[in-house]
């Protein structure tokens, strides 16, 4: 492990330069090497080509030495003129020097042979008309004939020369070209891999990172958080997973405030509702109405003190435990949402507020206690902003495996600014109330930890101006078969994924 640890890559940018060079060495090789075969494949052709022309151009004098050591011979014969043969010896030297030039040329075989022969007769032809050996012209003409004939035979062997060093480049060509080939067909799919790899290796680093803070921002505090890869990015997790554990230890010292304040707050609250109660049922004395109404005010806003202290207890055991254990029943919607009318029945009176219901008797599998919960804080919401003499309107129905909750009223409505944060903690919308006392700003929040923890929605329904709020709640049926149903789902896009 030790030894692997060694060339493990120590940051991103070495991984990134290593799949550079992995990938691009191959290619530079290979790009090299068709250089050199290219240059070789050139400096060959040129070669071959100045060979080819000189063998062809020295064979060529060949034949014109021949015919004018021929005509010289011949009227040195008849004539006996010494300057005719000087001119015979000039000739002789020319042939002499061609013949010289394609004898160096290392041709070999038979091509050799016909050069030699060529030059013994030659010389032979040479010193016996040197000698006065020759009487007569057509003796003369028969062995320049056979010169002649021998001459040609290597001009033929000169064009087969030519023919047989472009057969040999045109090999050499397509030998080069079939070796880029199959080099091109090979590095194409290492790139592709070599490249796959290193981006593989790359974004599942990415990837885990990604993970880590997403379920650090759903408050998934409980698993580890571990980033495979080069040196920098495991520095990053190991970040990560210190941001883990201190969330932790700011929800468990959060969940302790709260619980501690809550706990302080509840015994002098206790202590004012019942005085207030004693004071109401007239222990101490009598009161007169407007001693009367004060005590009713006290009492109304302990327990709305009281509410906000229970919201905020819920709402800390709602964040502690994300998603809310459920704890599923059969429950009718139409009973549970006439239950919270009742308990907001004084309140109601107390506004004139006028309800206006229609309640189909829905049967679903829910977590009674939680959506209680979700349709308290809806009325209460909707009472709240509801002013004197004003309307609120619920609807309930159940539609296609659904239960469908619609709750409006008549107050000031919610700013379309303020649509998609109302859901948001300890949000207060830009219209408010003249109560007394501030709503904690939870109850909307607590509402749709619920409802999600149900696999359902809840949503600001558009309304047109002055119109008031409307908030529509949907959930299904059958929260566990709704709960099957998305991990079934979910089982097959990770098969489908692999």
């Amino acid at each position: 492990m030790e030894f692997l640890e060694r060339f493990r890559p120590k940051s991103t940018r070495r991984v990134i330069l290593y799949g550079f060079a992995l990938v691009a060495l191959p290619l530079i090789a290979a790009l090299i090497y068709a250089a050199m075969r290219v240059d070789h494949l050139v400096t060959q052709s040129q070669s071959a080509v100045h060979q080819a022309a000189r063998a062809i151009h020295n064979s060529q004098l060949l034949g014109e030495q021949i015919k004018g050591m021929e005509r010289a011979a011949r009227q040195y014969v008849v004539l006996r003129d010494d300057n005719l043969l000087k001119a015979y010896r000039d000739s002789h030297d020319r042939f002499g020097t061609a013949i010289r030039e394609l004898s160096r040329m290392s041709l070999g075989g038979v091509y050799q042979q016909r050069i030699d022969h060529l030059q013994a007769a030659e010389q032979e032809l040479f010193a016996n008309l040197g000698k006065r050996g020759y009487a007569s012209s057509e003796e003369l003409a028969l062995r320049f004939r056979e010169l002649a004939n021998m001459a040609a035979g290597i001009q033929k062997d000169s064009n087969r020369l030519i023919e047989h060093e472009v057969a040999a480049m045109r090999k050499t060509a397509t030998d080069a070209q079939r070796f880029l080939f199959w080099v091109t067909v090979a590095l194409v799919p290492f790139t592709l891999l070599t490249a796959g790899f290193y981006t593989l290796f790359i974004s599942r680093s990415i990837r885990q990172m990604e993970e880590a803070i997403e379920n650090l921002g759903n408050s998934k505090t409980d698993q580890v958080i571990w980033v495979s890869g080069p040196r920098d990015l495991r520095h990053l997790g190991e970040r990560l997973e210190w941001l883990r554990k201190r969330l932790m230890e700011v929800d468990r010292e959060k969940t302790r405030f709260l619980r501690h304040v809550s706990h302080e707050l509840k015994t002098p609250l206790t202590a004012m509702r019942e005085s207030a109660e004693l004071l109401r049922d007239r222990v101490v004395g009598p009161l007169n109405s407007e001693q009367g109404e004060i005590i009713d005010i006290l009492r109304s806003n302990t327990f709305k003190l009281q509410n906000l202290i229970e919201n905020l207890l819920s709402f800390s055991t709602t964040m502690q435990t994300r998603p809310p254990r459920l704890l599923v029943q059969e429950v009718d919607m139409k009973m549970l949402i006439e239950e919270v009318i009742r308990d907001h029945r004084p309140t109601i009176k107390a506004k004139s507020v006028r309800l206006v219901t229609e309640l189909q008797p829905v049967l679903c599998r829910v977590d009674r206690d939680k959506i209680r919960v979700v349709m308290d804080n809806l009325l209460s919401n909707a009472v709240k902003f509801t002013p004197v003499d004003g309307c609120i309107w619920i609807d309930v129905k159940g539609e296609r495996g659904r239960v469908i909750v619609d709750v409006k009223d008549s107050g000031p409505g919610i700013e379309a600014g303020d649509r998609k944060h109302v859901f948001e903690a300890f949000y207060q919308g830009s219209r408010q109330t003249d109560s007394h006392i501030k709503g904690s700003g939870l109850g909307l929040s607590i509402a749709r930890e619920y409802v999600t923890a149900h696999y359902g929605t809840i949503d600001v329904v558009e309304t047109g101006r002055g119109e008031g709020a409307h908030l529509r709640v949907v959930l299904p049926m059958n929260v566990k078969k709704r709960a099957q149903d998305g991990v079934a789902r979910s089982r097959e896009k990770r098969v489908a994924g692999l």
